[in-house]
């Protein structure tokens, strides 16, 4: 489990060491930069889950500069601009970088902390996943971004033992712990798009790096965690052929 990577880009002391100490609290990671040439040295050497930028830096409105350049370049971080102006001409300015919110000064520590949410949740085309009271999560390839009691948290997909479909809901079994979905199996097996991730049931997928044994005539699979998974012979075929380091 990691901590979400955040880019703070803000020039003032005091409220960037609020908005640090805020996101400090709620489980991100935060880099924080008073200026863009800071703020290009840091996304070159990290790799971040999301950045809040204010828009004046030293005077100038060097925070829709640094978005421009980041849109220009096709580096996708979602993003949102947190800033006291209030203008129309910049709001449109800005609005065009495509930031997933735009949040004025004073604001809400709920209202960052939600919109910081929903910036993970836009970015990866899944409403409604990490907002909701139980534990739940946002996937893609690689990450699974879990919202944990008021933090979100950061889970790397190759963690996951199996998956265990009831519906619409998804159970993923992982090596720290269990977390709910709201996808189909068809949805979850588009977004993850691993190879090390198997169909063996019409309710599980498994990650074949995590099995053990397989006893093909008693339709079972068990995983290095010892956990039992049924084998159903409708997907034993293709498994075989797909696996042939199993037969």
């Amino acid at each position: 489990m990691k901590k979400l990577q955040l880019l703070l880009l803000e020039d003032n002391n005091e409220e960037a060491n609020e908005i640090v100490t805020l996101l400090n609290i709620n489980g991100y990671k935060v880099t924080s930069v008073k200026n863009t040439s800071e703020a290009n040295k840091e996304i070159e050497n990290k790799l971040f889950d999301v950045m809040i930028l204010d828009i004046m830096i030293n005077g100038k409105p060097d925070g829709i500069s640094f978005a421009q350049k980041i849109h220009i370049e096709g580096n996708c971080i979602p993003f949102l601009f947190l800033t006291s102006i209030q203008s129309k001409t910049v709001f449109n300015q800005a609005k065009y970088t495509n930031p997933i919110n735009y949040l004025l000064k004073p604001y809400n520590e709920l209202e960052l902390l939600y919109a910081l949410e929903l910036a993970i949740e836009t970015h990866y085309h899944q409403s409604n996943s990490i907002s909701q009271k139980v534990d739940n999560a946002v996937l893609c390839p690689e990450f699974l971004f879990v919202k944990k009691n008021k933090s979100v948290v950061k889970i790397d997909v190759a963690s996951i033992n199996y998956i265990e479909v009831d519906q619409k809901y998804c159970s993923l079994v992982c090596d720290n712990g269990n977390y709910l979905v709201k996808l189909s199996l068809t949805k979850i097996k588009s977004v993850l798009s691993n190879p090390d991730f198997k169909q063996v049931h019409r309710n599980y997928l498994i990650n074949i790096k995590k099995i053990k044994e397989i006893y093909f005539e008693d339709n079972l699979i068990i995983l290095n965690s010892n956990n039992k998974i049924p084998f159903s012979e409708r997907f034993k075929a293709s498994f075989r052929r797909d696996n042939p380091i199993f037969n």
